[in-house]
């Protein structure tokens, strides 16, 4: 792209580390998300959560953290979301609880990020704080809505 005197913007870099991420390419994905300010490019929360979730799907949660503390902003739910659903898929507790604690703070009244730690308990064998989370979960009213989707077909929903 560089050859053809092509200039990346932010959407070309999302779609880039985006397929970094897809394939498993951890170093190129890095090194591209780095050359961003090069091109006088300030990467965007959801630039860093695609490299969070690049990391953590590495099993590089540490890494993974530390890129989140040094971020110039305030990550969203979703950066901490990355990190929590990789503590998830390597069994990090102790690195859930700090995800989770984020983002049930930015999104109070999500049952997701509070569901998926309470099964990171259970993966480890900590029943009792599983139980305590999903009665909280309860207690809270909070719910999992169901995904859906609608289309519309010949001028009638589906």
């Amino acid at each position: 792209m560089m050859d053809a005197d092509i200039i990346p913007n932010m959407v070309t870099y999302t779609g880039i580390l985006t397929a970094y991420n897809h394939v498993g390419l951890v170093e190129e994905g890095y090194h591209c998300f780095m050359s961003m300010q090069r091109h006088g490019l300030l990467p965007s929360q959801d630039h860093y959560a695609i490299v969070v979730d690049l990391l953590g799907r590495a099993g590089r949660l540490e890494e993974a953290h530390e890129l989140i503390k040094s971020m110039p902003m305030q990550p969203h739910a979703g950066v901490w979301g990355a990190l929590l659903l990789a503590c998830s898929l390597h069994n990090n507790v102790e690195l859930a609880e700090i995800a989770a604690k984020n983002c049930c703070e930015l999104e109070p009244d999500s049952s997701g990020y509070h569901s998926l730690l309470a099964n990171i308990y259970a993966s480890a064998g900590r029943w009792d704080d599983a139980k305590r989370l999903r009665r909280a979960i309860e207690e809270k009213g909070l719910v999992k809505i169901p995904g859906s989707s609608w289309m519309e077909c010949s001028e009638s929903q589906q």
